[in-house]
């Protein structure tokens, strides 16, 4: 067990305690402010995950350390992190629904791909284009977790008003902040989907067996 596989391993164990604190006010019943720092806890949690995932890449680059377990746990920490923050953040409405079933969808895409590749007896990594994916994914986790823990701090403390329309201004902000990330993210998500079709669309035209 190398240190990039203990990184992703600390990733994946890392995602109850970040749901956990994400979704706490739908465990517990405490103050707003409370809630608002224990959402702090999960950004903290998701900013650690975020540097993680690059370390271990690195270490494992620099050092020349490649296993078929780090082949397994590197991907899977990133796509069940993402995909289980993603769908908090939809309990929570911070963002649509649909936006995650993209996500998925990418993601059963490029899996069946490497499916077909692996019985034809190729393999392929992720591409430039899916790194940038999957960066612009864990800076939107981490953009939408900050606007909701603020948010509750700052209600919580009578700086935000809590009924409309006086905190239309306020949401209005924060939406925009949550949707700038969440739009580039969707549309690299889109664009690395067809990218690996179309690299790898001989897979799909063979004879079949």
């Amino acid at each position: 067990m190398n240190l990039p596989n203990r990184l992703s391993l600390f990733r994946i164990f890392v995602i109850p305690l970040f749901l956990l604190c994400l979704l706490w006010d739908q465990f517990f019943q405490t103050s707003q402010f409370v809630t608002g720092l224990i959402r702090m806890v999960a950004l903290m949690l998701a900013i650690v995950v975020t540097v993680t995932d690059y370390m271990d890449g690195a270490i494992a680059r620099k050092h020349g350390i490649c296993t078929r377990l780090g082949q397994l746990l590197d991907p899977l920490a990133d796509k069940v992190f993402i995909t289980a923050a993603l769908v908090g953040l939809v309990e929570l409405k911070v963002i649509p629904a649909w936006a995650v079933v993209l996500v998925i969808a990418r993601e059963f895409l490029v899996t069946g791909l490497r499916a077909i590749a692996a019985d034809a007896g190729q393999s392929f990594g992720a591409d430039r284009l899916g790194k940038h994916k999957t960066g612009w994914q864990l800076g939107l986790i981490i953009t939408a977790v900050l606007v909701v823990a603020v948010r509750d701090l700052l209600m919580s403390q009578g700086y935000w008003p809590a009924t409309a329309p006086d905190n239309r201004p306020f949401e209005l902000v924060f939406e925009v902040m949550v949707l700038i990330p969440l739009t580039v993210a969707l549309v690299l998500t889109a664009l690395s989907g067809v990218n690996y079709l179309m690299a790898h669309r001989g897979l799909l035209t063979e004879d079949p067996l």
